[in-house]
């Protein structure tokens, strides 16, 4: 991305905008699509990063009940 940001002189999405625009112009409807799915992607990317932070309480307890639903379910007998 940095080098088409540098021979172009224009930021990625500015580039990107830039040449959409163009393409519904010239009415390339596939050009059109094809971005949309370039803006989709990045949108869905951007909206989709998490960050998940658990305590090694949280993952015992979590790892606890795990266990316990697969002993039910397979009916293996716990040592008590």
């Amino acid at each position: 991305m940095a080098q088409i940001e540098l021979q172009s002189g224009e930021s990625y999405d500015q580039l990107l905008a830039r040449n959409y625009v163009s393409a519904i112009s010239r009415s390339d409807w596939g050009g059109v699509r094809d971005y949309d799915k370039a803006f989709m992607n990045k949108m869905i990317a951007d909206k989709t990063e998490v960050t998940q932070i658990e305590s090694t309480e949280q993952l015992d307890l979590k790892t606890a009940a795990f266990a316990e639903a697969i002993r039910q379910i397979t009916g293996i007998a716990t040592k008590d």
